[in-house]
């Protein structure tokens, strides 16, 4: 089995079964391999600590800390680490055993090699294009989202800059003389599908399975870069149909490591590689896979100097920009209460500050540092990303490019089928300034980084740019989502996050729908009896008519600004609060005053008003259980256009109607009729057109977004 072929956990010891290969004792002895080589106190801290599954994390953001001293501690720990790994990995094949760096030397094989060129034509220059929301973003529009993301916090200032100089500079978008080496090619966060857009060389390597080939053929075929893969050494690829050689094609990282490291080591001799590692396997695999691929990288940087490319997790340790320190700082300052109180109930277990204590290095400097180790991610994952960081500082040492960018926690098919990681993104944006993108976003976003910084030598992974530590390879042009930023760290809002979810699906969902039902049956009640009188079916006044009612929702719809204040829906407090008082204000002041019960502005409130709102409030009722329908949507951003000038033409005369009537009433000493009239109705001015054009600009937003689509339909 797979378990027990190829590369190998070594064994930790036996039991009646046979012999145990412990991920977790190798873990331990790994990162205390790693320690000892700089600090023997937290190396013997390590080997002590029990039920290490649990109680990983603070070792892992210690051997960050104590790498952070010096950048002979950094390239130490790192060396360290990986020779212990290449010493006790085993590799087994037909029952023979060797450790991994002995059977690197031994077997001597390769693969046979097979090219696909694109059948699309090169275009004469290309774009830049972003994915995102639905629509792609290029020119002007990337430009100003990236703003968006960096003021945000979604991004560091260097992720924006470094997108953006590469939106601008099309000859670095041409990549038919660039050459990728993918191991992994077909993973959910890969470059392959935007690097084969632009033209790009891809040698790729992933498992042998034919709907894996198929797929990736394909894609190659229906673009303008070429792809070359490994076939089984004997098969030439014009005696093959397609069927054959998608059978033909692939390779296994696990049973194959030295015939794959081989191979690639003569593939397109002369040409400049950069090889990237990119596969992606649960538990105890990913560590092997790792390995597998630094088994790779090693000989392909030491021998070939190719570049690295690797994709940070943000769900890790790093070292980050004073900026991002202090931001996090302000935004837990600035936190809702709610979140605050989260942290005090849960006795600090939850909603923990996401700044540490920073790290002074020998030299003086003052360096910061970011855990967003996720403790249910288990210390497998964490040694597999450690590795990487340590590969990526070793290869910039000795004169490599690297590119090894943190990218966003994404909504992959991988993730998402966990249920609690889906149900804390779709929630996550209410810890600011947190932004979980889908896996398009990612790698359009991270491949743009890749590109920058393989042609520009002003980036931390070149060895050309001085930084004070390696592990700022990690620290400039990170899209981490908001991770490094956010006030609270990424594993102690994890819990709030479900549990948010289901409180807004299971009892704010329900109560908003009921909320917007009462609402519009409320509004379809005032607008019935409105009708009714102005047609003359009813007698009296028209307050008698409607008027009791009319209040009623009216004085309901102040729950609307305790919505918005505990963010029970996206709306801006302020606004809210300044259009719910207006319309309280002037229907109570009507309920008050029985000389104002018949007056002919009434018509106005109560046609403009009943209308708007069993349009809207339908609406949003509808929109929490099912998308509404085109036309219904039109209304509800197209009804304003006459009725909201109607209602303020309404709401204005009567308050020019009650001035008699206050006269002698006044507040905190000031005349009401004053009030009114050096206050309330001046407000109306500015107040009118600066909603209205408010609304129109949400109009086009929805309803023009809605005739692009149909055009390019």
């Amino acid at each position: 089995t797979m378990a027990n072929e190829g590369l190998c956990w070594p064994v930790t010891s036996t039991d009646d079964k046979g012999e145990v290969r412990s991920t977790q004792d190798t873990g331990k002895r790994i990162l205390e391999a790693a320690l000892r080589a700089v600090d023997d106190e937290a190396a013997d801290a390590v080997h002590r600590e029990r039920g290490w599954r649990f109680k990983y994390k603070k070792h892992f953001v210690k051997s960050v800390e104590i790498s952070a001293k010096s950048p002979e501690n950094a390239l130490k720990v790192a060396g360290a680490g990986l020779d212990y790994m290449y010493d006790h990995f085993e590799f087994i094949r037909d029952g023979q055993r060797h450790v991994l760096r002995e059977a690197l030397r031994i077997y001597k094989g390769g693969f046979g090699t097979g090219v696909v060129a694109g059948q699309k034509p090169k275009p004469d220059s290309f774009e830049l294009g972003v994915p995102y929301n639905g629509t792609t973003l290029t020119g002007d529009a990337l430009q100003a989202q990236l703003d968006k993301w960096v003021r945000l916090g979604v991004c560091e200032l260097s992720c924006g800059a470094a997108i953006s100089q590469v939106a601008q500079a099309k000859p670095w978008l041409d990549l038919s003389d660039r050459y990728f080496v993918l191991l992994g090619a077909g993973a959910a966060m890969g470059p392959l599908q935007v690097l084969l857009a632009h033209g790009a060389n891809v040698i790729a390597v992933d498992l042998n399975l034919d709907k894996i080939w198929r797929r990736l053929i394909g894609l190659a075929k229906d673009s303008c870069g070429t792809l070359t893969f490994p076939l089984k050494e004997g098969c030439e690829q014009s005696r093959l149909s397609d069927d054959e050689l998608y059978t033909a094609a692939g390779c296994n990282l696990f049973t194959q490591t030295p015939e794959i490291k081989n191979w690639l080591l003569t593939v397109h001799p002369g040409k400049q590689l950069c090889v990237g590692g990119y596969a992606y396997l649960m538990g105890d695999l990913f560590p092997r896979v790792a390995l597998a691929m630094d088994v790779i990288i090693k000989e392909l940087t030491e021998k070939r100097k190719a570049s690295v490319a690797f994709l940070c997790t943000p769900t890790d340790c790093h070292l980050v920009p004073v900026g991002a320190y202090n931001a996090a700082k302000d935004n837990l300052r600035k936190a809702p209460l709610w979140q605050k109180m989260i942290g005090l109930l849960s006795m600090g277990k939850m909603c923990v500050k996401n700044s540490r204590r920073p790290v002074t290095t020998a030299a003086g400097e003052t360096l910061y540092v970011c855990d967003a180790l996720v403790s249910a991610q288990g210390p497998n994952y964490a040694l597999a990303k450690r590795l990487q960081h340590w590969r990526a500082m070793l290869a910039r040492e000795i004169g490599c490019v690297v590119s090894s960018n943190v990218a966003p926690s994404t909504r992959t098919q991988s993730v998402t089928q966990n249920k609690n990681f889906a149900y804390a993104y779709e929630t996550m944006h209410n810890f600011k300034p947190y932004e979980i993108p889908g896996p398009e976003t990612s790698n359009a976003v991270m491949t743009a980084l890749l590109i920058y910084d393989l042609n520009t030598p002003m980036q931390n992974g070149n060895k050309l740019m001085p930084i004070a530590n390696p592990q700022q390879i990690f620290s400039q042009g990170a899209f981490h989502g908001g991770t490094w930023r956010c006030g609270f760290t990424f594993d102690s809002i994890g819990v709030p996050a479900v549990l948010l979810y289901y409180v807004q699906n299971l009892v704010v969902k329900n109560y908003l729908i009921a909320y917007n039902a009462v609402q519009t049956v409320g509004w379809a009640a005032v607008l019935y009896m409105a009708l009714q009188f102005y047609l003359g079916a009813e007698e009296g006044t028209a307050w008698d008519a409607y008027g009791r009612p009319l209040v009623t929702f009216q004085n309901l719809a102040s729950l609307e600004v305790a919505h918005a204040a505990l963010g029970l829906v996206r709306a801006p407090v302020t606004t809210t609060a300044v259009q719910v008082a207006s319309r309280l204000a002037v229907v109570n002041l009507v309920d008050a005053y029985a000389e104002l019960h018949g007056h002919w502005a009434c018509f106005f409130i109560a046609l403009a008003w009943s209308i708007t709102e069993v349009v809207r409030y339908s609406w949003y009722a509808l929109n929490l259980l099912a998308k509404p329908l085109g036309a219904h949507t039109w209304l509800r951003y197209s009804t304003f256009i006459v009725l909201y000038p109607m209602g303020v033409f309404g709401e204005m005369s009567l308050w020019v109607a009650s001035l008699p009537l206050i006269a002698n009433a006044s507040l905190f000493g000031v005349s009401a009729a004053s009030l009114v009239t050096y206050a309330v109705l001046p407000g109306y001015l500015p107040g009118l057109p600066t909603l209205y054009m408010y609304m129109l600009s949400q109009r086009a937003k929805v309803l023009g977004g809605k005739s692009r689509k149909n055009k390019e339909a």
